[in-house]
């Protein structure tokens, strides 16, 4: 029988690692009560910087090691903790398993930590050891898991998810058969699924242990055009779950069809998200996207004509992008007309093939720098294409909001959402803000002002 660990969940909400030396020590008292045996972090790309930040801080006060996992550190493990001497440990792939060895390697020496498959970690020569990857685990293993330790975080309230905008995150399986360019597939390329009994009895113990209204099913696509999901969907309906619990998804274009999307509404959809990413045929192609924007424009009435609503996602600058095929894809996105956009610049993130062409210069793709915050799709400056300059991209992103509320007449919602994104906004304009000064610092400094 296996017996999991404990994880206790602490939660720090920063914007800039600016803040973070003002949030954490406010944490301290309670991991004191607590009293850890090891701090863990995961962390995507964007965030390995103050979350190496975060790990300093905390062991300065409490001397305990520190482990980091998640997407940046399994694309670079060997890397990650060259560059970051705060983190002791990394935990690449598939961490359930890992951590319980890893945890015995505290406790007791054994295994030996070169044993345990899937640690990173420095030898008695301060070198970094990256051992053999550890195998998935099968649809078997992940019915076998126990469901997220939530009580952790909301306590014994039966009424934690109950208000409004509150929503309980769901995964009913792991792993992306699709290879997009600019996607790391963390999870492997081959999906593993929880049965439809076991991924009910999770939705039937949000539902009475939290409250919850709303589920939002966090795969990389839930809504597949398969046997696998009908059987789900199916089961929803048969349980009246409708009656209790809506909840939201992700769906590729290619898969939606009248009929899908009407059982998916039967059975308590209320809203699907769908990645685009782009206006032109052959931009979809050359990200290995598999799908046409002729088929967009029939997904999108599709979901629109079940009455679900829908949110779609674009990015700029994909390799060899022009002008010409940014311009198609900001019009696609205003004539789509969907209840919400997000557009995003090419980020190269490790472990994708946007990242290698970066390096290597294809594509057209220049690299401005390897500062591992600036790898953020809004926000960030990490690339530039050939023709499409940095600040003629972020331009672009702009002129694609615009369009997609002007053109539409859709003001009132335009000022719905930039209340909405009215922290993320503020958080960009500390940002430019902070650089501004650290460069005229800097330029006074070197005129000998300082």
């Amino acid at each position: 029988m296996t017996v999991w660990i404990s994880i206790f969940f602490i939660s720090i909400t920063f914007f800039a690692t600016a803040c973070i030396a003002e949030a954490v020590p406010a944490q301290l008292v309670h991991l004191g009560t607590v009293a850890p045996d090891v701090i863990g972090l995961t962390a995507m790309t964007h965030e390995i910087v103050p979350a190496a930040l975060v790990a300093s801080l905390i062991k300065e006060k409490l001397n305990i090691p520190a482990i980091v996992g998640g997407c940046h550190l399994t694309a670079l493990p060997k890397k990650t903790l060259e560059e970051f001497p705060a983190f002791d440990f990394g935990l690449y792939g598939e961490g359930e398993r890992t951590i319980l060895e890893f945890v015995h390697y505290l406790e007791s020496g054994s295994p030996r930590a070169d044993t345990i498959h899937g640690l990173v970690f420095r030898n008695q020569a301060g070198r970094v050891h990256v051992n053999a990857p550890r195998s998935f685990l099968s649809p078997e293993e992940l019915d076998g898991l126990p469901y997220p330790a939530f009580h952790h975080y909301y306590g014994n309230n039966p009424r934690a998810l109950a208000g409004d905008g509150s929503y309980y995150v769901m995964f009913t399986h792991r792993g992306c058969p699709y290879s997009c360019a600019f996607c790391m597939r963390v999870l492997g390329n081959r999906v593993r699924r929880r049965s439809a009994q076991n991924v009910i009895q999770e939705i039937e113990y949000a539902i009475a242990h939290y409250g919850t209204h709303t589920i939002d099913f966090e795969d990389d696509i839930f809504l597949f055009n398969n046997e696998n999901t009908r059987e789900l969907l199916n089961v929803m309906v048969e349980k009246d779950l409708p009656k209790r619990v809506r909840w939201s998804g992700l769906t590729r274009a290619d898969f939606v069809n009248p009929d899908l999307v009407s059982l998916a509404k039967r059975a308590g959809c209320y809203r699907l998200e769908m990645g685009i990413e782009a206006g032109e045929d052959t931009i979809l192609k050359s990200i290995n996207k598999a799908i046409t924007v002729e088929q967009v424009k029939r997904a999108v009435a599709a979901i629109k004509e079940a009455g679900i609503s829908l949110g779609t996602y674009f990015i700029l600058g994909h390799p060899n992008e022009n002008r010409e095929t940014v311009r198609k894809t900001v019009d696609l996105a205003a004539e789509l007309n969907t209840d919400t956009i997000a557009v995003g610049l090419m980020v190269p993130y490790p472990g994708t093939k946007i990242y290698d062409m970066s390096l290597r210069g294809e594509g057209g793709y220049r690299l401005l720098t390897q500062e591992w915050s600036q790898y953020d799709k809004y926000g960030g400056r990490a690339l530039e294409i050939k023709g499409l300059p940095y600040k003629e991209l972020v331009r672009w992103q702009r002129r694609a909001l615009i369009n997609f509320y002007v053109k539409n007449l859709r003001f009132l919602d335009a000022l719905r959402f930039f209340w909405h994104k009215r922290n993320a906004l503020w958080f960009l304009i500390k940002k430019k803000f902070a650089k501004w000064k650290a460069w005229n610092k800097q330029s006074k400094q070197a005129n000998g002002a300082y």
